[in-house]
């Protein structure tokens, strides 16, 4: 028995230590686009791709910090790179402003092949113009063909090809998963999408991301993207996407299942139909909830969005600028309402978006259950806990609509506790406590101690909100009150409701009273 427990590990260590051998990480030390088969101390981004679909298990490419440790751009000369199915392959860029992957306007700069689980970090693809070695013109940028393909923290702007100017997602079972990524700028020049296009056997997964400046020339129209099949996009926004000689100027649909959560879809334009978005199929597979859809310009009708027969089902809390010709909303959507968004602009996170102000109806207006799943149906991918920028939901008693969290203002509490004799009482706590649970599951509670004086202020408590007020003592019994945060509390005096009971173990109001 000894020995064959002894030949089972000493097997299962060589197993373990040929899997560890099989996986490589390869480093890219110049930024020429050179091919001569070799990755080693002269390796060149195509050389690393090359020895990653070489190599089995799966792989990793570097960039050398001695070389790309300040802002560096690899230009591709040799034509599009593409990635093979051996394993898996992550490329981890140095960051999307200091890494750049220039196409150099000459071909396509990546392509997956079928069966590929490839993921991109931190870098900036640009120039692509979408030649390859299929579907040439098609995909500025990335061509993912029946592969699974997951860019984050990624920027593909400036690209071109004849559809889908930035991204092509094709291909049966073929998944596109876009996180923290800006889509900018692209332009699919005579046909569709021109920040992205998906197949319809195709599936795309949208979260944290901006489409924004892309432009798509067609008369099928989708500036930010033309989306069939499946699509899920989550604290996203689509700003400034055009599409002029077609419908959809932030998105074109025609979608066989789209879910649609807590995005802002909001100064986009087409010549046709929806300027923000278009859905053109007739099935009703289209599910929106907590979204903005504002501020577009389309047809006069119907500026904001369009649908055909049965085309769009609203899952309720969306805000709607202008309705429309558009139809199947629900009685919790406001429509034909100012969203009052700002600008685009860096309001924080790794991607732009557009905040709403002060007063707008987007602030605490959306449906908790995305919070923890719990949708009666059509739920998003995961949970949406934070908004676009990694802020976390909900600020105040409901998420926000749109992709943005709103920062919940607050206000101070400030006070004096003394007795029926005007005597200071010092070294006492008070607490607020809202009274009723926050969507998140929780109860909002703050304290402070009065000083010598019998002064207490407490900072930072959210406004809108109407708190408990309980004193805990061992000398004196306090009723708790009831006061609702608008704006600053000042001159919260607070007497004793029975005094002088010393030695007591019960504290705030469990005498005197209080609860009868």
């Amino acid at each position: 028995m000894r020995r064959f427990v002894k030949g089972s590990i000493i097997a299962a260590l060589i197993c373990l230590a040929s899997g560890i051998a099989s996986a490589a990480t390869f480093t890219v030390t110049k930024t020429a686009d050179t091919n001569d088969g070799i990755c080693d101390t002269d390796c060149s981004l195509r050389e690393a791709v090359q020895a990653a679909n070489t190599a089995a298990g799966d792989d990793i490419i570097n960039f050398d910090p001695m070389v790309f440790g300040s802002a560096q751009t690899v230009s591709i000369t040799l034509g599009e790179i593409i990635f093979g199915a051996n394993g898996t392959l992550t490329i981890n860029g140095t960051g999307a402003n200091l890494l750049t992957i220039d196409g150099n306007l000459s071909s396509r700069i990546f392509k997956t092949a079928a069966g590929v689980a490839a993921t991109i970090n931190d870098l900036t693809l640009t120039r692509g113009n979408g030649v390859g070695s299929v579907a040439s013109n098609s995909g500025g940028a990335i061509y993912n063909d029946l592969g699974t393909l997951t860019l984050n923290r990624v920027v593909v702007t400036g690209n071109t090809a004849t559809n889908g100017g930035g991204i092509r997602n094709s291909g049966s079972g073929s998944v596109l998963n876009i996180n923290e990524s800006v889509i900018s700028s692209n332009t699919a020049t005579t046909s569709s999408g021109g920040g992205m296009q998906n197949f319809s056997s195709s599936t795309v997964n949208i979260n944290n991301s901006t489409f924004v400046g892309n432009t798509s020339g067609g008369t099928t129209g989708g500036g930010g993207a033309q989306f069939n099949g499946i699509v899920r996009i989550t604290n996203s926004t689509f700003a400034n996407n055009t599409a002029p000689n077609g419908s959809g100027g932030g998105f074109h649909s025609n979608g066989s299942n789209q879910i649609i959560t807590n995005s802002t879809f909001s100064g986009n334009s087409s010549g046709n139909n929806g300027g923000g978005i278009h859905r053109g199929t007739t099935n009703v597979n289209f599910f929106i909830r907590n979204c903005i859809v504002a501020g577009n310009n389309g047809v006069s009708t119907s500026p904001d969005i369009t649908n055909s027969t049965n085309g769009i089902d609203s899952e309720g809390n969306n805000i709607i600028g202008n309705v429309g010709t558009s139809t199947g909303w629900e009685t919790s959507d406001l429509l034909n309402i100012d969203p009052m968004l700002g600008m685009l602009a860096d309001n924080g996170g790794p991607t732009q978006t557009m905040l709403p102000m002060s007063g707008s109806p987007a602030i605490d207006g959306g449906q908790n259950c995305v919070l923890d799943l719990s949708c009666a149906t059509n739920n998003p991918p995961q949970a949406v806990v934070t908004d676009q920028r990694g802020t976390t939901r909900p600020s105040g008693a409901n998420v926000d609509i749109g992709s943005v969290e709103v920062a919940a203002t607050s206000a101070s509490v400030s006070g004096k506790l003394q007795t029926s004799t005007g005597s200071p009482i010092d070294r006492v706590i008070v607490v607020l406590t809202e009274t009723s649970m926050t969507a998140a599951g929780t109860t909002f509670t703050v304290s402070a101690t009065t000083n010598s004086f019998g002064n207490f202020s407490i900072p930072d408590v959210p406004t809108g909100r109407t708190y408990s007020v309980t004193v805990l003592s061992k000398q004196f019994v306090f009723c708790p009150t009831s006061i609702t945060v608008n704006a600053d509390v000042t001159n919260l005096n607070l007497t004793p409701d029975s005094e002088n009971l010393a030695g007591s173990k019960l504290f705030g109001g469990q005498r005197a009273g209080c609860f009868k």
